[in-house]
């Protein structure tokens, strides 16, 4: 045998070069493998064991993956194999360097034992078995990640995967934007390149992910895909279907919870995605339809068409619609009935929409409003303004039903335009005039007017459960500004009642729908008919007029915190009587030692009596009312007038407690109209 000196193994490396490295490009067949076995030969014989050995390879193409620039280096039992750059599926990757501490050549096979894989940072952990048969031209690739996934290659005539709990994050080292996007979990399943077409089959265990904010996130997903493609065509032609069964996804502020089928066919060539069909089944989704392009570069829609029919509102509202318009109040609402909605993408951008209801409904807590059955078409085109209609066929509010009515809106990009409505109620109707609804950057935002055609104060006052009231109510409620932050009026509310007018103006409520709303306002009504008045709450009889400011008042879950109010009677030459009982109960209002006097003790059996004027100002700070009568402000423990005699016989009331809880005082209110407390007449 000849010796292994270096001269030697430098001829077996120049045979092997003319005989083994075939032209460009040139296939991996059997001829030349036969060829590469001979070569291997060679170069076992020149070498012995002393000599370190390289065979240079053009081109190998196996199972459609392509290594270019491929040498095999031999050391003794070590070895090398570098590849310049391999092509996978589209995927190109450069510069791989195989290093195998336990290499062997026997038998026209290539084995290498715990290696490691330079070049792949997704495969800088993992130790690899390679067994390779240069003759059948098969050969296995056996990956074991660190992590304990496995992945197990298979070439021939095809080219084959079987992987078991694969990480996740490690895949994602292949394409760098994921890493920023931190996924999880592991991939079981299979998958087969053969002559261009690829199938994969995988199955997602305890999958997720989560951006840099926390904005956008998933756990414990549980899926399974089916892919199917074709290379051989310029780019791919797919079919991809998935199953979502277990898990959470966050997209703030929406939650999407299983289960999920997705179907979607297409082709993806150069930077664009064309999605011929998607088709999704979900909860509260039974037929929802879509196809367009994906621009991958920019990760942008370019066109589209989406078409969802037979939606259930009371799933899809609740999951993807009120996390939007009203995130903090989504429990508080129920919504029930259907609808269809389709969207069209063109240029990059929304060109159109419409949405249609069929006996829709919606309830804010409980059933203290409500509206439904509701049946109409919203649509909206970019370029142009578009006319829709709604059918309300009931609108409740507290105790108030509506009757059917009908609104005609027009839809002009960011605004929805209501024409003039009549909502009919009891016997008069709210009329809705210049309503507008806006989307602007902080949000939606609606501005209008409201006005009340007159309305029998008995009907109102019955169907809201409260004492009965004489006469008319009507309003007027220009500048009303709605947002789900605020509801203010710009200008001023006023109210027709009790033959006098009640305005307030400053109105507005933050957080409206919020757990704790809270109203500010100042509120001024004159010329109240106080025997209307004190015949509608039992509070005994009085004659003549009054006058009310209510300033800075402050409210907390419609419960006053803060005010500023005073009552007097009207300046006027009109009939002032006050009936014994009114005395009643206008002494018990100025609490412990309020007294009642009159000229005469003899005169306590008349029904009623004359007065000159009346006035009581409260100032309520941290649940004291600081009280005054007609003299104004004084000590607190000084006494004050509250009714100021006149006429035979004349009549005083008189307070001494100028220091109330408020509490107290309301409670003394109800007292009072319960008739439990008994005046003191001196």
């Amino acid at each position: 045998m000849p010796s292994s000196s270096p001269s030697s193994a430098t001829g077996a490396i120049v045979i092997c070069r003319r005989v083994c490295s075939p032209p460009e490009p040139m296939p991996w067949r059997p001829v030349w493998l036969r060829r590469v076995g001979l070569c291997l030969a060679l170069l076992l014989w020149g070498s012995g064991a002393g000599a370190a050995l390289q065979l240079d390879i053009g081109r190998i193409v196996s199972g459609g993956a392509t290594a270019r620039g491929v040498t095999l280096t031999i050391d003794q039992a070590r070895g090398q194999i570098r590849i310049a750059h391999l092509d996978v599926v589209g995927q190109r990757f450069n510069n791989l360097h195989l290093e195998c501490p336990r290499l062997s050549l026997a038998d026209g096979r290539i084995r290498c034992r715990d290696g490691r894989l330079r070049g792949l940072p997704a495969l800088a952990d993992a130790r690899l078995d390679l067994d390779y048969a240069t003759a059948s031209q098969t050969g296995e690739l056996d990956i074991r990640f660190a992590a304990g996934g496995r992945l197990v290659l298979r070439s021939g005539k095809a080219l084959g995967a079987q992987f078991t709990r694969l990480p996740v994050a490690d895949l994602a080292r292949f394409w760098a934007p994921a890493g920023a996007w931190q996924p999880t979990g592991t991939l079981s399943g299979q998958a087969r390149l053969d002559a261009g077409n690829l199938e994969i089959k995988a199955t997602l265990d305890a999958g997720g992910f989560a951006d840099a904010s926390g904005n956008h996130a998933a756990e414990a997903v549980v899926a399974e895909l089916r892919l199917t493609a074709d290379t051989r065509k310029t780019g791919w032609r797919w079919r991809a279907e998935a199953r979502w069964e277990a898990g959470g996804l966050f997209w703030d502020p929406v939650f999407v919870s299983p289960v999920v089928t997705i179907r979607a066919e297409g082709q993806h060539e150069g930077p664009h995605l064309d999605v011929e069909e998607l088709r999704i089944e979900a909860p509260g989704v039974p037929d929802f339809r879509a196809h367009g392009r994906v621009d991958l570069d920019a990760w942008r829609l370019v066109e589209g068409d989406l078409s969802l029919q037979g939606a259930d509102l009371a799933v899809v509202v609740p999951q993807f619609v009120l996390p939007w318009v009203a995130p903090a109040q989504t429990e508080r609402w129920r919504v029930a009935g259907g609808a269809d909605l389709s969207l069209a993408w063109r240029d990059g951008a929304l060109q159109a929409a419409e949405l249609i209801l069929d006996q829709a409904g919606f309830a804010y807590l409980g059933q203290r409003f409500r509206v439904g059955p509701l049946s109409g078409r919203v649509p909206w085109r970019r370029d142009a303004p578009e006319a829709g209609l709604l059918r309300v066929d009931g609108l409740h509010w507290q105790q108030l039903d509506f009757s059917p009515f009908v609104l005609n809106l027009t839809v002009d990009r960011d605004r929805v335009l209501f024409d003039q409505a009549r909502l009919p109620v009891l016997d008069g109707a709210l009329i809705v005039d210049g309503l507008a609804l806006a989307r602007t950057d902080a949000g939606w935002r609606g501005e209008g007017a409201l006005f009340m055609e007159p309305v029998s104060m008995r009907a109102l006052t019955a169907a809201l459960d409260l004492p009965e009231m004489a006469g008319t109510l009507s309003a007027a409620m220009p500048g009303l500004v709605v947002t789900p932050q605020r509801v203010g009026l710009e200008g001023a509310l006023v109210i027709a009642l009790f033959d006098g007018y009640v305005q307030a103006t400053g109105v507005e409520v933050i957080d409206p729908f919020g757990l704790l709303p809270r109203l500010q306002a100042n509120v001024t009504a004159e010329h109240l008919d106080l025997a209307q008045l004190t015949e509608t709450f039992s509070f005994g009889a009085i004659s003549g007029f009054l006058d009310v400011e209510l300033a800075h008042l402050q409210m907390a879950a419609w419960r006053p915190v803060r005010f500023e109010a005073t009552v007097r009677s009207t300046p006027g030459d009109y009939p002032r009587r006050i009936s014994q009982r009114a005395v009643e109960h206008i002494t018990a209002l100025g609490g412990a030692g309020a007294a009642a006097a009159i000229q005469r003790s003899f005169l306590r059996f008349f029904n009623d009596f004359g007065y000159r004027e009346i006035g009581l100002s409260c100032r309520l700070v941290r649940g004291v009312c600081q009280m005054e009568g007609l003299d104004g402000p004084g000590p607190d423990d000084a006494p004050f007038a509250i009714v100021r005699g006149g006429g035979i016989p004349a009549l005083n009331v008189i307070g001494y407690n100028r220091r109330v809880d408020w509490e107290e005082f309301i409670a003394r209110v109800k007292r009072a109209v319960a008739g439990d407390t008994a005046p003191v007449i001196k």
